[in-house]
């Protein structure tokens, strides 16, 4: 198995997410887990591996969501019956007092913060 570049957060309060790709519809989910490198999401979108899409991510007491661009490296298929597919993204790179600022709002979500 292949070793993690970054530790991966469980948030303990729920971080939304708005998802765009050209083209198509606006797409809404929910974050499994979280680090400063990408994101596992659920969500009602439909996205093909290699693929590179804009989100919104919407923290827990603040008062701006965090935008973010991201590829997406895997996904998962549904179990028969469920309405949202798991998605894993790596965020694009961003300037430092972004990725400061993603690292400060996934240390508030775990209670570490």
């Amino acid at each position: 198995m292949r070793a993690r570049g970054a530790v991966r957060v469980v948030p303990g309060t729920a971080v939304t997410v708005v998802v765009e790709n050209q083209g198509i519809p606006l797409a809404y989910g929910v974050v499994a887990n979280i680090s400063d490198r990408g994101a596992c999401v659920w969500t009602n979108g439909r996205f093909r591996v290699g693929e590179n899409v804009s989100l919104r991510l919407s923290f827990a007491r603040e008062p701006q969501p965090f935008e973010a661009s991201a590829r997406v490296v895997w996904g998962e298929a549904p179990a028969e019956g469920a309405y949202a597919l798991r998605y894993g993204l790596q965020w694009d790179p961003t300037p430092e007092a972004e990725q400061s600022r993603l690292k400060s709002l996934i240390d508030g979500t775990s209670g570490r913060g």
